[in-house]
């Protein structure tokens, strides 16, 4: 969270593992929190000029705000229509469900990934998994704290078969997840870049693609370029002898100019 929403709050974490949180917010003393039977949390406070009460902040804004909205795997973008999407790398647990609108069962990944497998049949199969980076996402629930830094950060996930994803925050720092990715959420701004893993198959080609295509016309240019100029060379230097040749007929052989240039 950021400073600002921690003014009133006070988070106790306890050594057996149990947490107590209190709040005191002396700016609003006509003011309380109320969890709803929607799971909403609100802050509300009495208006004076109103004489009632009204609601100041909630965490709900919208449906992507519910926590696990679109499952494991899935992705929630409020801009979106349907909200939910899979994952890169990923695919619907249940399309039937998925199509109708519940996302509960949430996506699976696509394709196996090389880490971790004891028989290997050569080929693709042998090159390593790789991350597809995902920009701007609110990161998923669950998450292991190190002490890495940001370079150090994507080689420790990749050195441990069991981590799945991880992602680096300045002021957070290193964080993996090694369970199922939950409560991940498109920013239109801001976020945190989240990197998945996945295997070789399905990572991101279009960069390859784009190098080949560059490649291609640029080469494509020059050769275009260097023909037309010989042939351009190879006009004007026969125009030259036909020209010669005719100031030589008209010279040497007393052809008339009528003659030569008709």
């Amino acid at each position: 969270m950021y400073s600002v929403y921690h003014h009133g709050f006070s988070l106790v974490d306890y050594p057996d593992g149990t947490l107590s949180l209190s709040f005191f917010y002396v700016n609003l003393s006509l003011s309380h929190f109320v969890l709803t039977m929607q799971g909403d949390l609100e802050l509300i406070y009495w208006d004076n000029e109103k004489d009632d009460w009204e609601v100041r902040w909630k965490a709900l804004k919208s449906e992507c705000d519910v926590y696990g909205k679109c499952g494991a795997f899935g992705s929630c973008d409020s801009r979106n229509s349907p909200i939910c999407s899979c994952l890169r790398g990923f695919e619907p647990n249940n399309t039937i469900e998925w199509s109708r609108g519940n996302w509960t069962s949430g996506c699976v990944r696509r394709t196996p990934m090389q880490c971790g497998r004891v028989n290997s049949t050569g080929g693709e199969a042998d090159k390593m998994d790789g991350f597809l980076k995902q920009k701007m996402m609110k990161v998923p629930d669950f998450a292991d704290w190190s002490a890495a830094h940001e370079d150090d950060c994507r080689q420790q996930c990749l050195q441990n078969c069991s981590c799945i994803a991880y992602a680096y925050d300045t002021g957070t720092g290193c964080m993996s997840w090694t369970r199922s990715l939950i409560d991940t959420l498109q920013f239109s701004s801001g976020g945190v870049d989240l990197y998945i893993r996945v295997a070789y198959s399905e990572l991101d080609k279009e960069g390859d693609v784009k190098k080949i295509i560059t490649i291609t016309v640029v080469i494509g240019t020059v050769s275009i370029s260097i023909c037309t100029f010989l042939l351009w060379r190879w006009i004007a230097k026969h125009k030259e002898i036909l020209y010669c040749r005719q100031w030589i007929n008209i010279l040497c052989c007393g052809t008339s100019l009528e003659t030569v240039f008709r």
